[in-house]
């Protein structure tokens, strides 16, 4: 968690433009599906 909010916060000072809530909604479990993001389903994969 502690790296991705790292991550996160790197990402905020080279696009600081970037819609802050839209970028919170990135996550290591989902995926990208039809252009947005949504949650695995482990059970599928």
């Amino acid at each position: 968690e502690e790296g991705f909010q790292y991550g996160l916060a790197q990402m905020k000072v080279v696009f600081p433009d970037i819609d802050e809530e839209c970028l919170g909604e990135a996550d290591a479990l989902k995926k990208i599906k039809d252009g947005k993001l949504v949650p695995y389903d482990l059970a599928k994969e």
